[in-house]
């Protein structure tokens, strides 16, 4: 494919919501040529993020959303993870918060913004 390619995703934030979000993307990773390890690595990356938006994000406060936005453009593939929720810092616990260090370890480049919930920005090499 050439030129600008998207796909946005926003489902109610909780964990049935993570599986049909993850088809989704790999859908449009493999119509956009993705190597099949390649997108492995990006799903789980992407999926790390979601799941923490989906468990962290709404903290017994209610319902929100989860929203995820791929586009692809000039041969990198930028994947946002965004929530409304809260950013809650939390003591680290040893058999958690493995999320994001495999995130930061598969993507390019990772960047998060917590000005308005929390928003996972992700910077992968194209196809």
């Amino acid at each position: 494919m050439t030129g600008c390619s998207e796909l946005r995703i926003t489902r109610a934030a909780k964990p049935e919501a993570a599986k049909p979000i993850r088809q989704a993307l790999r859908a449009f990773l493999d119509a956009l040529g993705f190597d099949p390890i390649v997108c492995d690595d990006i799903l789980t990356a992407v999926g790390e993020a979601i799941v923490n938006a989906v468990e962290h994000a709404y903290d017994g406060s209610g319902t929100g959303d989860v929203e995820v936005f791929a586009h692809l453009n000039d041969g990198w593939l930028t994947v946002d993870v965004c929530d409304r929720g809260r950013f809650i810092e939390r003591e680290r616990r040893a058999d958690r918060g493995f999320g994001m260090p495999i995130v930061r370890a598969i993507a390019r480049a990772v960047s998060v913004d917590t000005s308005n919930g929390t928003a996972v920005h992700m910077l992968f090499d194209g196809p």
